[in-house]
């Protein structure tokens, strides 16, 4: 099964729909189901990534910089990829979080 990793940064600072949020913890977050997609700016690296690959992935793992062996980590269903061409995003959308280590 394909899986992709997304590298966070453990605490978030930045503009959220109309609300600044300052120290939000996003590892957190996405393992407590509260954030339940990930956006990446559409650059020809997410771009191949995330909609060229064969065969897609189906899975993403999320860990915190990078650690060796990429544990500990959160690992969760891709349920939908979306390009959001006027904004040059991407959001990918998962369910089904579990932590391993």
């Amino acid at each position: 099964m394909s899986a992709v990793v997304f590298h966070l940064k453990r605490f978030w600072e930045g503009r959220a729909g109309s609300a600044y949020i300052k120290g939000l913890d996003l590892y957190e977050e996405i393992k407590q189901g509260r954030k339940t997609s990930e956006w990446r700016n559409a650059t020809d690296y997410w771009l191949n990534r995330l909609f060229f690959k064969k065969p897609p992935p189906r899975r993403a793992w999320f860990v915190v910089g990078y650690p060796k062996d990429n544990l500990p980590r959160l690992e969760a269903d891709i349920i939908g990829i979306l390009l959001h061409v006027g904004e040059d995003q991407i959001e990918v959308k998962i369910a089904n979080v579990e932590e391993r280590s």
